[in-house]
């Protein structure tokens, strides 16, 4: 143990502690509470504690007694994080309410276990601080997941339901009986999901558990293939690593049918067996092409800046060195196109609806802190790219960075500047700028390129001259733990199942409602929970046609063609009812979150609903809604006696 570094550890982590404390009083500015005034007390000592910290002499920590056996130490702290872990989700404790309050728990007592085990295990208090807190972050980050796999019929969230029922309709004919079109928006993700469709498994708990097998395990599997690389060309802990890159993807998060790309390029590229790279290259690139068109040179762009990271240039003729490159990124390319419009043709749907993006407003002030991301994009994404950025000025000042050609240089920062620029815009869209899952592509690319860097020999071990790990590295390596980890703790929540025994009865409830619409006749258009068609809870015929999800979609980029159909039909009462979301009418100003997706849903799609339909049954405290034509006098009251008791 180093006295001096461990003193400037206890600032370090002070200072954090006290930021993580400011952090939950932000969070709980209008609850004036005991809590909130012990947290106040805790960031005024931890300020104490800080500035008293430089008058310590050094080596005070080692007079505090410490376990004698690291291995239990670590035994102990890892037990230590999960009960914590499972207090956070389930404990109605105020201070574990919010996802600024558990931060600070984890951040203090991770602290603690550090000066411990750095007497013991570990070189230094800053990479004991890293995995104590990493661990805290995965345990956190897996916990989050556990709320999503329930077994009761309704969605759980906003477009849960939407997700299954877009993954059915790649099976639509043995579910519905009738071949419906499939999917406009994010197509492979719902293939994905709809593997258990294909063996006969219409379970919603079982389709609930295997979205949360793809989410958490398509991240670990594309976290683990990339620490490898890393792992191999410098002392890492490839599970250290994996988990550090399993919660840096998670801070889009980076979508698991995007790390289908990374995982079939990770697995496929050789740098001496080009061909073999452009055959997965292709396969990566039919798999973006159908996915998202800003993800289409990601295959293509992942295999050059492998090549750029793996290959010295040494005086080869640039279009010699370059051939491949070009060959991965053209051909990907045109098969992606290819791929894109092979899907179209056989989806079923008007090729004039998709990439609606592209006529979507752009909200430039989502960029910076507002009502919808407290953070904002631009401070979000230069937050996250911090570490990397000072870990690389660390090796430049100390001149280790591999001895790239220019032309190497000048390739890798296009592709981060490309995918940077290209994330922002997409980000600003109405729709987005909730979170950083946009820049996903810039993400993969940023711990790519920059970890691909970070762990390559330097010049000096080249030559074999020592360059010993100085203090301020094994600080930056800490930072770059506590980003991801921040961004983790950013999710709050509770563990609730109970809401499940109580669906049951609304469940009942609503097929009574159902049974009166099937003995008048007519169509029944599920804006929302759709799923309970998808899954059997209700046997009626699906109209394809204005699902939630898709009906927003078109809203946001005021697609007037399909809203004009929307509307005819609400017109010509053409459904016998409607479900739907709760029907605010309410115009919102910018200092609510998502104010212009709201706007835009309420103007195109409620006040045109209700000026033609009206309300009679609700369930789930107005969460789903039951709308027939106004007039229908004798509907409205056979659907009202059908819930009354005996009924």
């Amino acid at each position: 143990m180093n006295p001096e570094e461990t003193q400037k550890f206890v600032r370090h982590w002070l200072l954090l502690l006290g930021a993580a404390c400011v952090w939950f009083l932000w969070d709980s500015r209008y609850v004036r509470n005991i809590w909130f005034m012990g947290m106040a007390g805790m960031a005024l000592v931890c300020a104490i504690l800080f500035f008293l910290a430089w008058k310590l002499k050094q080596g005070f920590v080692e007079k505090i007694p410490s376990p004698k056996n690291g291995v239990g130490s670590w035994i102990v702290f890892s037990l230590v994080a999960l009960a914590l872990t499972l207090l956070f989700f389930n404990l109605k404790f105020y201070p574990f309410s919010d996802g600024s309050g558990r931060f600070a728990f984890a951040v203090g007592f991770s602290g603690i276990f550090a000066l411990l085990l750095s007497r013991k295990s570990e070189p230094s208090p800053y990479i004991a601080f890293a995995k104590c807190l990493l661990l805290f972050g995965v345990l956190y980050r897996v916990a989050a997941f556990v709320p999503e796999v329930q077994s009761g019929p309704f969605a759980l969230g906003w477009s849960e339901g939407s997700r299954f029922y877009n993954a059915s309709l790649f099976a639509s004919e043995s579910i519905y009986g009738s071949r419906l079109p499939l999917p406009v928006l994010h197509p492979t993700r719902y293939l994905m999901q709809a593997l258990p469709f294909f063996v006969g498994i219409r379970s919603i708990l079982f389709h609930r558990i295997w979205q949360v097998v793809l989410w958490l395990g398509m991240t670990l599997w594309g976290s683990w293939l990339m620490a490898k690389r890393f792992s191999q060309s410098k002392k890492v802990s490839l599970p250290w690593l994996t988990a550090l890159l399993f919660l840096f993807f998670f801070q889009g998060a980076v979508y698991y049918h995007l790390m289908v790309c990374v995982v079939l390029v990770l697995l496929g590229y050789k740098k001496d067996k080009p061909l073999r790279t452009l055959i997965f290259v292709l396969l990566a690139s039919v798999w973006a092409g159908i996915s998202r068109v800003n993800w289409m040179p990601v295959p293509g762009l992942l295999a050059v800046a492998l090549y750029l990271l793996d290959t010295p240039f040494d005086g080869k003729k640039w279009v010699k060195y370059l051939v491949w490159p070009v060959v991965w990124v053209i051909g990907g390319f045109a098969l992606a196109y290819l791929a894109k419009q092979g899907y179209i043709a056989i989806s079923g749907e008007d090729p004039a609806l998709f990439d609606s993006a592209f006529s979507s407003a752009l909200l430039w002030r989502r960029l910076w802190p507002n009502a919808t991301f407290f953070l904002g994009i631009v401070p979000a994404i230069l937050l996250v790219m911090l570490p990397g950025v000072a870990l690389f000025w660390l090796k430049f000042r100390d001149n280790r960075l591999p001895a790239f050609h220019w032309l190497q240089w000048l390739g890798l920062a296009g592709i981060l500047g490309v995918f940077l620029a290209g994330g922002l815009v997409v980000s600003v869209k109405i729709g987005g700028g909730g979170d950083l899952h946009n820049l996903d592509g810039f993400l993969v690319f940023w711990a790519l390129i920059v970890g691909g860097i970070l762990a390559m020999s330097s010049r000096h071990q080249e030559t074999g001259d020592s360059v010993p790990e100085k203090q301020p590295w094994r600080f930056w390596l800490a930072v770059a733990v506590i980003v991801p980890v921040f961004f983790a703790f950013m999710r709050s929540g509770s563990w609730s199942f109970g809401a499940a025994k109580s669906q049951g009865t609304e469940l009942s409830d609503l097929k009574r409602a159902i049974a009166v619409l099937q003995e008048n006749g007519g169509d029944v258009l599920f804006i929302s929970e759709r799923q309970l068609l998808t899954f059997g809870e209700l046997d009626l015929p699906v109209v394809p046609e204005y699902e939630k999800v898709f009906l927003m979609e078109m809203a946001m980029a005021n697609n007037q063609d399909y809203l004009s159909s929307f509307r005819e039909k609400l017109e010509d009462h053409a459904f016998v009812a409607i479900i739907s979301d709760p029907l605010s009418t309410n115009i919102q100003g910018s200092n609510r979150g998502f104010a212009d997706e709201n706007n835009a849903w309420v103007q195109q799609v409620v006040l045109p609903m209700l000026a033609e339909y009206e309300g009679v049954l609700s369930w789930r405290n107005g969460e789903i809604n039951l709308l027939v034509p106004q007039g229908e006098t004798e509907l409205v009251q056979q659907l009202l006696e059908s819930q009354q008791p005996g009924n």
